[in-house]
């Protein structure tokens, strides 16, 4: 009985062990390139600032590059993917116009979808923020 119950139990820490997934920085690579994306979700300390960036459109090109498409302006950042894996980091400058200076930072990739991608601001600021990408 016992060896059954031992067997059970380590079975079972190893499929919890191998759901934990996370997001590659090649799988963010790949998808982010494909098409333009708006942002759904954008919080700064836990209050929303979305309606500061609608009608903003962000697209990514493989060279590194960030064209926004604001109501009112046109302008260029840079992305980059730092070599962590778990948790993928995600590198984003821009200028400070149209708010932009306040996506300028480096940010932890919660997840990573062909539509969909949740990010979370790296490090210890002091201050918490997570952006919702969305095609």
């Amino acid at each position: 009985m016992k060896n059954w119950m031992f067997a059970a139990f380590a079975l079972m820490l190893l499929s919890l062990n191998g759901c934990s997934k996370y997001t590659t920085p090649k799988k963010v690579e790949r998808k982010i390139v494909d098409g333009s994306w708006t942002l759904s979700n954008f919080t700064i300390d836990g209050e929303s600032v979305i309606e500061n960036y609608a009608g903003y459109s962000f697209a990514f090109s493989e060279s590194g590059g960030v064209l926004v498409k604001g109501p009112s302006f046109t302008s260029s950042g840079a992305w980059e993917m730092g070599l962590n894996k778990n948790p993928a980091i995600l590198y984003l400058s821009f200028s400070p116009e149209g708010g932009l200076e306040y996506l300028a930072d480096d940010w932890q990739v919660v997840e990573m979808r062909k539509n969909l991608m949740k990010l979370k601001r790296n490090g210890d600021t002091g201050s918490t923020a997570n952006v919702t990408f969305k095609k």
